[in-house]
Protein backbone atom coordinates (compact mmCIF):
# COMPACT_ATOMS: atom_id res chain seq x y z
CA UNK A 1 0.00 0.00 0.00
CA UNK A 2 1.41 3.44 -0.94
CA UNK A 3 2.24 6.09 1.63
CA UNK A 4 -0.43 8.31 0.09
CA UNK A 5 -3.06 5.69 0.79
CA UNK A 6 -2.08 5.37 4.45
CA UNK A 7 -1.52 9.07 5.06
CA UNK A 8 -4.16 10.49 7.44
CA UNK A 9 -6.65 12.79 5.74
CA UNK A 10 -6.19 16.53 6.07
CA UNK A 11 -8.64 18.33 8.32
CA UNK A 12 -11.04 20.89 6.93
CA UNK A 13 -11.93 23.24 9.79
CA UNK A 14 -14.95 24.83 8.15
CA UNK A 15 -15.40 27.89 10.37
CA UNK A 16 -11.92 29.14 9.49
CA UNK A 17 -13.12 29.81 5.94
CA UNK A 18 -15.60 32.25 7.41
CA UNK A 19 -13.04 33.91 9.65
CA UNK A 20 -10.68 34.38 6.70
CA UNK A 21 -13.41 35.81 4.46
CA UNK A 22 -14.85 38.16 7.09
CA UNK A 23 -11.50 39.53 8.22
CA UNK A 24 -10.42 40.24 4.64
CA UNK A 25 -13.76 41.94 3.92
CA UNK A 26 -13.42 44.10 7.04
CA UNK A 27 -9.93 45.23 6.06
CA UNK A 28 -11.18 45.93 2.53
CA UNK A 29 -14.13 47.92 3.85
CA UNK A 30 -11.70 50.16 5.74
CA UNK A 31 -9.60 50.82 2.62
CA UNK A 32 -12.66 51.44 0.44
CA UNK A 33 -14.14 53.75 3.10
CA UNK A 34 -10.89 55.76 2.96
CA UNK A 35 -11.65 56.48 -0.71
CA UNK A 36 -15.44 56.92 -0.59
CA UNK A 37 -16.14 58.22 2.92
CA UNK A 38 -19.46 56.41 3.15
CA UNK A 39 -20.81 57.29 6.60
CA UNK A 40 -20.91 54.00 8.48
CA UNK A 41 -24.14 54.64 10.39
CA UNK A 42 -27.19 53.03 8.79
CA UNK A 43 -30.89 53.32 9.49
CA UNK A 44 -32.78 50.05 9.08
CA UNK A 45 -36.42 50.87 9.83
CA UNK A 46 -36.56 51.97 13.47
CA UNK A 47 -33.07 50.56 14.16
CA UNK A 48 -29.93 52.67 13.93
CA UNK A 49 -26.86 50.55 13.19
CA UNK A 50 -23.64 52.33 14.12
CA UNK A 51 -20.58 50.48 12.82
CA UNK A 52 -18.46 53.58 12.32
CA UNK A 53 -16.01 52.54 15.05
CA UNK A 54 -15.64 49.10 13.42
CA UNK A 55 -14.85 50.55 10.02
CA UNK A 56 -12.39 53.12 11.38
CA UNK A 57 -10.37 50.45 13.17
CA UNK A 58 -10.91 47.31 11.07
CA UNK A 59 -7.38 47.50 9.63
CA UNK A 60 -6.38 45.67 12.82
CA UNK A 61 -7.87 42.49 11.34
CA UNK A 62 -4.65 42.19 9.37
CA UNK A 63 -3.38 40.92 12.72
CA UNK A 64 -6.20 38.37 12.65
CA UNK A 65 -5.12 37.18 9.21
CA UNK A 66 -1.58 36.68 10.49
CA UNK A 67 -2.95 34.87 13.56
CA UNK A 68 -4.90 32.52 11.29
CA UNK A 69 -1.76 31.94 9.23
CA UNK A 70 0.15 30.94 12.37
CA UNK A 71 -2.60 28.48 13.30
CA UNK A 72 -2.71 26.84 9.87
CA UNK A 73 1.07 26.76 9.39
CA UNK A 74 1.58 24.93 12.68
CA UNK A 75 -1.48 22.66 12.47
CA UNK A 76 0.44 19.73 10.85
CA UNK A 77 3.12 19.98 13.55
CA UNK A 78 0.53 20.19 16.33
CA UNK A 79 -1.26 17.19 14.84
CA UNK A 80 2.00 15.25 14.74
CA UNK A 81 2.33 15.90 18.47
CA UNK A 82 -0.90 13.92 19.05
CA UNK A 83 -0.88 11.21 16.40
CA UNK A 84 1.34 9.67 13.70
CA UNK A 85 1.18 12.44 11.11
CA UNK A 86 3.98 13.28 8.66
CA UNK A 87 5.59 16.67 8.99
CA UNK A 88 5.81 18.83 5.86
CA UNK A 89 9.10 18.36 4.05
CA UNK A 90 11.05 21.60 3.88
CA UNK A 91 11.24 21.63 0.08
CA UNK A 92 7.55 20.80 -0.26
CA UNK A 93 6.65 23.51 2.27
CA UNK A 94 8.55 26.19 0.32
CA UNK A 95 7.22 24.96 -3.02
CA UNK A 96 3.60 25.08 -1.84
CA UNK A 97 3.94 28.64 -0.55
CA UNK A 98 5.81 29.93 -3.57
CA UNK A 99 3.40 28.26 -6.00
CA UNK A 100 0.37 29.85 -4.35
CA UNK A 101 1.73 33.28 -3.36
CA UNK A 102 4.17 34.36 -6.05
CA UNK A 103 2.14 34.28 -9.33
CA UNK A 104 -0.62 36.65 -8.18
CA UNK A 105 1.83 38.82 -6.25
CA UNK A 106 4.21 39.29 -9.18
CA UNK A 107 1.29 39.85 -11.56
CA UNK A 108 0.00 42.62 -9.31
CA UNK A 109 3.39 44.34 -9.09
CA UNK A 110 4.07 44.22 -12.84
CA UNK A 111 0.55 45.19 -13.90
CA UNK A 112 0.47 48.14 -11.53
CA UNK A 113 3.86 49.23 -12.86
CA UNK A 114 2.94 48.97 -16.53
CA UNK A 115 -0.72 50.01 -16.44
CA UNK A 116 -0.76 52.60 -13.65
CA UNK A 117 2.53 53.84 -12.23
CA UNK A 118 4.44 54.49 -15.46
CA UNK A 119 1.50 55.83 -17.56
CA UNK A 120 0.47 58.17 -14.72
CA UNK A 121 4.09 59.24 -14.08
CA UNK A 122 3.83 58.43 -10.38
CA UNK A 123 7.56 58.00 -9.73
CA UNK A 124 9.60 61.16 -9.10
CA UNK A 125 12.82 59.50 -10.34
CA UNK A 126 14.15 56.36 -11.99
CA UNK A 127 15.91 55.47 -8.76
CA UNK A 128 12.58 55.50 -6.90
CA UNK A 129 11.04 53.27 -9.58
CA UNK A 130 13.89 50.78 -9.43
CA UNK A 131 13.83 50.63 -5.62
CA UNK A 132 10.05 50.20 -5.50
CA UNK A 133 10.07 47.50 -8.17
CA UNK A 134 13.03 45.40 -7.06
CA UNK A 135 12.27 45.59 -3.35
CA UNK A 136 8.77 44.32 -4.10
CA UNK A 137 9.99 41.52 -6.33
CA UNK A 138 12.47 40.41 -3.66
CA UNK A 139 9.92 40.70 -0.81
CA UNK A 140 12.10 43.24 0.99
CA UNK A 141 10.24 46.51 0.50
CA UNK A 142 9.26 46.70 4.19
CA UNK A 143 12.94 47.45 4.89
CA UNK A 144 12.96 50.65 2.79
CA UNK A 145 11.13 53.85 3.66
CA UNK A 146 9.91 54.98 0.23
CA UNK A 147 8.53 51.68 -1.12
CA UNK A 148 7.07 50.75 2.28
CA UNK A 149 5.42 54.05 3.19
CA UNK A 150 4.78 55.51 -0.27
CA UNK A 151 4.75 52.63 -2.74
CA UNK A 152 3.31 53.50 -6.15
CA UNK A 153 2.68 49.82 -6.89
CA UNK A 154 0.38 48.37 -4.24
CA UNK A 155 0.20 49.56 -0.65
CA UNK A 156 -1.31 46.38 0.83
CA UNK A 157 1.46 44.03 -0.29
CA UNK A 158 3.49 44.60 2.89
CA UNK A 159 1.40 41.92 4.58
CA UNK A 160 2.39 39.38 1.93
CA UNK A 161 6.03 40.31 2.52
CA UNK A 162 5.67 39.68 6.28
CA UNK A 163 4.14 36.29 5.51
CA UNK A 164 6.91 35.39 3.08
CA UNK A 165 9.54 36.34 5.64
CA UNK A 166 7.84 34.07 8.20
CA UNK A 167 7.57 31.25 5.62
CA UNK A 168 11.34 31.42 5.22
CA UNK A 169 11.82 30.77 8.94
CA UNK A 170 8.88 28.52 9.69
CA UNK A 171 10.30 25.05 8.94
CA UNK A 172 12.87 25.70 11.68
CA UNK A 173 10.36 27.35 14.04
CA UNK A 174 7.82 24.57 13.50
CA UNK A 175 10.27 21.81 14.32
CA UNK A 176 11.54 23.66 17.39
CA UNK A 177 7.99 24.18 18.61
CA UNK A 178 7.14 20.52 18.08
CA UNK A 179 10.11 19.42 20.20
CA UNK A 180 9.98 22.21 22.77
CA UNK A 181 6.54 23.87 22.46
CA UNK A 182 6.58 25.71 25.79
CA UNK A 183 9.98 27.32 25.40
CA UNK A 184 9.57 28.09 21.70
CA UNK A 185 6.25 29.85 22.21
CA UNK A 186 7.51 31.67 25.28
CA UNK A 187 10.55 32.96 23.38
CA UNK A 188 8.45 34.03 20.39
CA UNK A 189 5.90 35.77 22.60
CA UNK A 190 8.60 37.45 24.66
CA UNK A 191 10.46 38.70 21.60
CA UNK A 192 7.31 40.07 19.99
CA UNK A 193 6.19 41.78 23.19
CA UNK A 194 9.67 43.15 23.94
CA UNK A 195 10.04 44.51 20.41
CA UNK A 196 6.76 46.41 20.70
CA UNK A 197 7.60 47.72 24.18
CA UNK A 198 10.90 49.14 22.91
CA UNK A 199 9.17 50.75 19.91
CA UNK A 200 6.34 52.06 22.12
CA UNK A 201 8.54 53.70 24.74
CA UNK A 202 11.80 54.42 22.93
CA UNK A 203 10.95 55.31 19.33
CA UNK A 204 9.40 58.65 18.44
CA UNK A 205 8.48 57.88 14.82
CA UNK A 206 6.96 54.39 14.74
CA UNK A 207 5.61 54.23 11.17
CA UNK A 208 8.42 52.02 9.84
CA UNK A 209 8.52 49.69 12.84
CA UNK A 210 5.05 48.73 14.03
CA UNK A 211 4.41 46.20 11.26
CA UNK A 212 7.79 44.53 10.84
CA UNK A 213 7.98 40.76 11.34
CA UNK A 214 9.32 40.90 14.95
CA UNK A 215 6.20 42.88 15.93
CA UNK A 216 4.06 39.86 14.97
CA UNK A 217 6.06 37.05 16.55
CA UNK A 218 3.68 36.70 19.50
CA UNK A 219 0.69 36.79 17.14
CA UNK A 220 2.15 33.83 15.25
CA UNK A 221 2.91 32.14 18.59
CA UNK A 222 -0.70 32.51 19.73
CA UNK A 223 -1.89 31.03 16.44
CA UNK A 224 0.49 28.10 16.96
CA UNK A 225 -0.75 27.67 20.54
CA UNK A 226 -4.29 27.64 19.19
CA UNK A 227 -3.36 24.78 16.86
CA UNK A 228 -1.97 22.79 19.80
CA UNK A 229 -5.11 23.44 21.87
CA UNK A 230 -7.36 22.48 18.97
CA UNK A 231 -5.55 19.18 18.36
CA UNK A 232 -5.71 18.27 22.03
CA UNK A 233 -9.37 19.19 22.30
CA UNK A 234 -10.08 17.18 19.18
CA UNK A 235 -8.28 14.18 20.67
CA UNK A 236 -10.12 14.59 23.98
CA UNK A 237 -13.59 15.47 22.67
CA UNK A 238 -13.60 13.94 19.19
CA UNK A 239 -14.21 15.45 15.76
CA UNK A 240 -16.03 18.81 16.15
CA UNK A 241 -18.10 17.93 13.10
CA UNK A 242 -19.26 14.71 14.76
CA UNK A 243 -21.53 14.17 17.72
CA UNK A 244 -20.80 16.34 20.72
CA UNK A 245 -22.66 16.83 23.97
CA UNK A 246 -24.92 19.84 24.38
CA UNK A 247 -22.61 21.14 27.11
CA UNK A 248 -19.63 21.18 24.76
CA UNK A 249 -21.65 22.91 22.04
CA UNK A 250 -22.97 25.57 24.40
CA UNK A 251 -19.51 26.08 25.88
CA UNK A 252 -18.12 26.62 22.39
CA UNK A 253 -20.87 29.11 21.60
CA UNK A 254 -20.27 31.02 24.84
CA UNK A 255 -16.54 31.13 24.14
CA UNK A 256 -17.23 32.39 20.61
CA UNK A 257 -19.56 35.15 21.87
CA UNK A 258 -17.13 36.15 24.63
CA UNK A 259 -14.36 36.45 22.07
CA UNK A 260 -16.56 38.62 19.85
CA UNK A 261 -17.37 40.93 22.77
CA UNK A 262 -13.69 41.32 23.60
CA UNK A 263 -12.83 42.03 19.96
CA UNK A 264 -15.65 44.59 19.84
CA UNK A 265 -14.21 46.34 22.90
CA UNK A 266 -10.77 46.46 21.29
CA UNK A 267 -12.28 47.96 18.14
CA UNK A 268 -13.85 50.71 20.28
CA UNK A 269 -10.52 51.43 21.95
CA UNK A 270 -8.58 51.45 18.69
CA UNK A 271 -11.16 53.70 17.05
CA UNK A 272 -10.78 56.17 19.91
CA UNK A 273 -7.00 56.05 19.53
CA UNK A 274 -7.30 56.64 15.79
CA UNK A 275 -9.31 59.83 16.27
CA UNK A 276 -6.39 61.29 18.24
CA UNK A 277 -4.03 61.19 15.26
CA UNK A 278 -1.69 58.84 13.42
CA UNK A 279 0.88 58.66 16.22
CA UNK A 280 -1.70 57.52 18.77
CA UNK A 281 -3.27 55.20 16.19
CA UNK A 282 0.04 53.38 15.80
CA UNK A 283 0.61 53.25 19.54
CA UNK A 284 -2.88 51.79 19.87
CA UNK A 285 -1.93 49.04 17.45
CA UNK A 286 1.08 48.22 19.60
CA UNK A 287 -1.04 48.15 22.77
CA UNK A 288 -3.90 46.12 21.36
CA UNK A 289 -2.06 43.55 19.23
CA UNK A 290 -1.61 40.93 21.97
CA UNK A 291 -5.12 41.16 23.50
CA UNK A 292 -6.64 41.17 20.02
CA UNK A 293 -4.76 38.00 19.06
CA UNK A 294 -5.82 36.26 22.28
CA UNK A 295 -9.45 37.33 21.84
CA UNK A 296 -9.62 36.24 18.21
CA UNK A 297 -7.97 32.90 18.97
CA UNK A 298 -10.51 32.23 21.72
CA UNK A 299 -13.26 33.21 19.32
CA UNK A 300 -11.97 30.80 16.66
CA UNK A 301 -11.56 27.90 19.07
CA UNK A 302 -15.06 28.44 20.44
CA UNK A 303 -16.49 28.59 16.92
CA UNK A 304 -14.97 25.22 16.05
CA UNK A 305 -17.07 23.46 18.70
CA UNK A 306 -20.28 25.52 18.76
CA UNK A 307 -23.63 24.14 17.45
CA UNK A 308 -23.77 23.13 13.79
CA UNK A 309 -26.23 25.87 12.81
CA UNK A 310 -23.83 28.56 14.01
CA UNK A 311 -20.82 26.85 12.43
CA UNK A 312 -22.71 26.74 9.13
CA UNK A 313 -22.88 30.54 9.14
CA UNK A 314 -19.08 30.54 8.90
CA UNK A 315 -18.58 27.52 6.67
CA UNK A 316 -21.31 27.72 4.02
CA UNK A 317 -20.64 27.85 0.28
CA UNK A 318 -20.55 31.64 0.17
CA UNK A 319 -17.93 31.83 2.91
CA UNK A 320 -15.84 29.12 1.27
CA UNK A 321 -16.02 30.92 -2.06
CA UNK A 322 -15.01 34.25 -0.52
CA UNK A 323 -12.17 32.54 1.34
CA UNK A 324 -10.98 30.91 -1.89
CA UNK A 325 -10.67 34.27 -3.67
CA UNK A 326 -9.64 36.22 -0.55
CA UNK A 327 -5.93 36.42 -1.42
CA UNK A 328 -6.50 38.05 -4.79
CA UNK A 329 -9.39 40.11 -3.42
CA UNK A 330 -7.03 41.45 -0.77
CA UNK A 331 -4.30 42.18 -3.31
CA UNK A 332 -6.53 44.15 -5.66
CA UNK A 333 -9.28 45.88 -3.65
CA UNK A 334 -7.37 48.98 -2.57
CA UNK A 335 -5.66 49.84 -5.86
CA UNK A 336 -8.94 49.34 -7.71
CA UNK A 337 -10.76 51.63 -5.27
CA UNK A 338 -8.13 54.34 -5.70
CA UNK A 339 -8.23 54.17 -9.50
CA UNK A 340 -12.03 54.13 -9.67
CA UNK A 341 -12.30 57.12 -7.31
CA UNK A 342 -9.82 59.09 -9.40
CA UNK A 343 -11.02 58.21 -12.90
CA UNK A 344 -14.64 57.03 -12.75
CA UNK A 345 -16.18 59.56 -10.40
CA UNK A 346 -16.68 63.35 -10.59
CA UNK A 347 -13.95 65.79 -9.68
CA UNK A 348 -14.02 66.52 -5.96
CA UNK A 349 -15.24 63.03 -5.05
CA UNK A 350 -15.76 62.07 -2.27
CA UNK A 351 -15.68 65.45 -0.46
CA UNK A 352 -18.65 66.84 -2.41
CA UNK A 353 -20.45 63.53 -2.99
CA UNK A 354 -23.96 62.75 -1.83
CA UNK A 355 -24.63 59.59 0.15
CA UNK A 356 -26.17 57.79 -2.84
CA UNK A 357 -23.00 58.36 -4.86
CA UNK A 358 -20.89 57.09 -1.95
CA UNK A 359 -23.09 53.99 -1.80
CA UNK A 360 -22.65 53.48 -5.55
CA UNK A 361 -18.88 53.80 -5.22
CA UNK A 362 -18.71 51.34 -2.31
CA UNK A 363 -20.87 48.71 -4.01
CA UNK A 364 -18.91 49.14 -7.24
CA UNK A 365 -15.58 48.70 -5.46
CA UNK A 366 -16.64 45.48 -3.79
CA UNK A 367 -18.24 44.13 -6.97
CA UNK A 368 -15.30 44.88 -9.25
CA UNK A 369 -12.84 43.57 -6.65
CA UNK A 370 -14.73 40.27 -6.43
CA UNK A 371 -14.76 39.90 -10.22
CA UNK A 372 -11.06 40.71 -10.52
CA UNK A 373 -10.26 38.33 -7.65
CA UNK A 374 -12.20 35.55 -9.38
CA UNK A 375 -10.32 36.18 -12.62
CA UNK A 376 -6.91 36.05 -10.95
CA UNK A 377 -7.76 33.14 -8.64
CA UNK A 378 -9.23 30.83 -11.28
CA UNK A 379 -7.33 32.22 -14.27
CA UNK A 380 -3.86 32.64 -12.79
CA UNK A 381 -3.32 31.49 -9.20
CA UNK A 382 -4.82 28.01 -9.40
CA UNK A 383 -3.55 27.15 -12.92
CA UNK A 384 -0.04 28.38 -12.04
CA UNK A 385 -0.06 26.39 -8.82
CA UNK A 386 -1.06 23.30 -10.78
CA UNK A 387 1.53 23.89 -13.52
CA UNK A 388 4.33 24.48 -11.02
CA UNK A 389 3.58 21.27 -9.13
CA UNK A 390 3.26 19.31 -12.36
CA UNK A 391 6.57 20.73 -13.58
CA UNK A 392 8.31 19.74 -10.36
CA UNK A 393 6.88 16.23 -10.58
CA UNK A 394 8.06 15.87 -14.21
CA UNK A 395 11.51 17.09 -13.20
CA UNK A 396 11.64 14.55 -10.36
CA UNK A 397 10.62 11.72 -12.70
CA UNK A 398 13.21 12.83 -15.24
CA UNK A 399 15.97 12.93 -12.62
CA UNK A 400 14.87 9.55 -11.27
CA UNK A 401 15.00 8.04 -14.76
CA UNK A 402 18.43 9.55 -15.37
CA UNK A 403 19.74 8.06 -12.12
CA UNK A 404 18.38 4.66 -13.03
CA UNK A 405 20.07 4.82 -16.44
CA UNK A 406 23.38 5.77 -14.85
CA UNK A 407 23.18 2.91 -12.36
CA UNK A 408 22.64 0.31 -15.12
Amino acid sequence: MSSEATRPAKWDIGVLHGFRAIMVLLVANFHIWQQGWLWQIFQIGPITLDVDYVTRSSYIFVDGMILLSGFLLFLPYARAMEEPYPLPKVGTFYLNRLARIVPSYVASVLLMLVLVAIPQNLFYSKQALHLDLWSHLTFTHTFFYQPYQYSQLNGVLWTVVIEMQMYLLFPLIGRCAKKQPVWTLIVMTGLGWLYRVVVYYRVEETAMLINQLPAFLDVYAIGMLGAIVYCRLRKLLGDPDGKQSLLIRLSGLMMFVAGLLLVNSILHLQSTAGVQGFAELRLGQLRHRLPLALSLMGCMLGAMFMPAAFRWLLSNRLMRFLAAISYNFYIWHQVLAVQMAQHWFPEGFPQTAERNLQWAFTVLCFSVSVLVAMAFTYGLEQPCTKWIHQGVQRLKRKNHSAKEECSQ
